[in-house]
């Protein structure tokens, strides 16, 4: 018998969707996350307690390019790369990074900004913060092949998007139309309600997630008309002078302090970073990058940037400079940049960081809700989709989805816990409390497998509650400073994070007791009772 088209899509949108599930809910729950990096770094860094950095000097800040400078002249004399981070609000210490080739990995150091001293391990609370979310959300720590599996992924959510409006012809409708406490219904009215809602933001936030590495999933056109270099492209696309390639003839360096303060006059304001290619060759360049200043961006959808100025480092010519506020590159790059900012919501300040964070946490429900619907609609009638073995894949489903929902929650929550518990002076610890992360997501899995599906349910989100509700009580604990004195002195992003920490255990609290509420009687002289009872807890029948 022939199919009709919504036959189809139904079944496109249910198997399509399924196998991309479990890596858009972590894509989107990550994500979600990352939209307050900063507030999150501020707190695993305990900034709150150090307070606002005051204003640096110019003296100061060349001060702080000669110790910077000196250190990497002395790690690192001929690199293709080094940066000097000045001191700032983000990080009150001085951090040098650098790269020997373009095949080499990035190493990087935080000094004392006084006297250039190398920071050992244990001076500060060395974390990557939020920052971890951003990249568990783009390429999962994963390099090339983990934006490939992002972008991969994404287009399925697209493929879905479609699909599903297909399925749902009365979807408007169906928004309006929620019955509890109805089993697979209960499950599929919450589903098309939370994917209604969030319709609007999830066509935005995917296909701005696919144009900012455009150049990545499309390259044949750049690198047939640019043979092969890619920085060439996007250096004539934003208006700047073409790179420079390595001429492998040793130059000394200059000083890089008096070219941090001409570039702070040509821009007219002052530096965040120094940054400098190919140091110790006669193609070196220098540039000197202004200070961000995201008040100034608030209100704008394009972003007009910082500021930069360039220098030959040989001549000490300057070779080019964009003030502030200004926007080059026409209207292709404009538009790129405004793709940029409605996916990294750079606009609007917290109110719209805010939307963006309710939208992709209702995706994320969206998301986990498609996935349990799976296995409640095969609850009682199995379409026996792999013969014999659809037992057995039914059960890898279940694991999974108690792994990739729960499983990844609790590893979220456990993040913020591990920061406070690794010792200090643990070598490259910002690394550790990412390995440490994924273990106790690996861990969620184990559990899953070796555990009744309900009863891992219940044991994750009770772990999550238990993790969520006591970070306050933990960060008391571990650091003396607690939510009442974040308050108190009027740091905000303190507060909200152990805030949003008590609204989410309070949230897990409330499906654990739902879970306790309406699961069945368990009984040990029928195995598969415990299985059609996990489901049907969870279900909600």
């Amino acid at each position: 018998m022939k199919q009709t088209l919504r036959q189809s899509m139904s079944w496109l949108h249910t198997w399509g969707g399924l196998w991309f599930t479990w890596i858009l809910f972590a894509i989107f729950l990550t994500g979600t996350l990352g939209v307050f990096d900063d507030p999150i770094s501020h707190w695993m860094r305990e900034q709150g307690k150090i307070g606002e950095i005051a204003p640096s000097t110019v003296d100061q800040r060349s001060r702080a390019v000669e110790l910077g400078q000196r250190h990497l002249a002395a790690v690192s004399p001929r690199a293709d790369f080094w940066s000097i981070a000045l001191p700032g609000d983000e990080n009150p210490n001085l951090r040098v990074f650098w790269r020997a080739d373009e095949d080499a990995p990035f190493k990087q150091a935080q000094l004392d900004p006084l006297t250039g001293a190398e920071l050992q391990p244990g001076a500060s609370r060395e974390t990557e913060g939020g920052h971890h979310f951003v990249h568990m959300h783009f390429e999962f720590h994963a390099g090339m092949a983990g934006i490939w599996i992002v972008g991969a992924a994404t287009m399925a959510m697209l493929v879905a998007l479609v699909s599903g409006i297909i399925v749902h012809k009365k979807i408007f409708t169906d928004f309006f139309t929620f019955r509890p406490g109805k089993g697979q219904r209960s499950w599929l009215d919450g589903h098309n309600a939370l994917g209604v809602l969030t319709l609007p933001f999830l066509f935005v936030i995917s296909y701005t997630g696919l144009t900012i590495f455009w150049a990545t999933y499309m390259p044949a056109g750049v690198l047939a008309r640019y043979d092969g270099s890619e920085e060439a492209f996007f250096a004539r696309l934003s208006e700047e002078p073409a790179p420079r390639p390595l001429q492998h003839i040793d130059a000394p360096m200059p000083e890089l302090a008096p070219l941090m303060r001409r570039g702070e006059a040509a821009i007219g304001r002052e530096a965040s970073f120094v940054v400098v290619e190919h140091a110790g060759d006669r193609s070196a360049a220098v540039r000197v990058f202004g200070r961000f200043d995201p008040d100034a961006e608030n209100n704008r959808l394009v972003g007009r940037g910082s500021g930069s100025a360039l220098y030959d480092a040989i001549t000490l010519e300057t070779l080019d400079v964009q003030l502030p506020n200004t926007v080059r590159g026409g209207s292709v790059l404009q538009t790129q940049r405004t793709m940029n900012a409605l996916h990294f919501v750079r606009f609007g300040g917290y109110p719209m960081k805010w939307l963006y964070f309710i939208c992709g946490m209702a995706a994320s429900a969206m998301l986990a809700t498609g996935a349990i619907l799976f296995m409640v609609k095969r609850r009682k009638k199995s379409a026996n989709e792999f013969g014999a073995a659809t037992a057995r894949v039914y059960r890898g489903i279940e694991v999974l989805n108690v792994a990739a929902i729960a499983g990844l929650i609790l590893a979220c929550a456990a993040y913020f816990w591990i920061n406070r518990l690794l010792p200090l002076d643990v070598a490259e610890r910002g690394t550790r409390e990412i390995v440490l992360f994924f273990a106790v997501w690996l861990a969620s899995l184990a559990h899953a497998a070796l555990r009744p599906s309900l009863a891992a349910w219940r044991e994750q989100l009770a772990a999550c509650a238990l993790l969520c509700l006591g970070l306050p009580l933990l960060n008391l604990a571990t650091t003396g400073d607690w939510l009442v004195a974040a308050l108190a002195r009027g740091d905000g992003e303190t507060a909200g994070v152990e805030l949003s920490a008590i609204g989410f255990g309070l949230i897990f609290l409330a499906m654990l007791r739902q879970l306790r509420r309406r699961a069945p009687t368990l009984t040990v002289d029928r195995p598969e009772t415990a299985k059609t009872a996990a489901i049907d807890a969870i279900g909600g029948r």
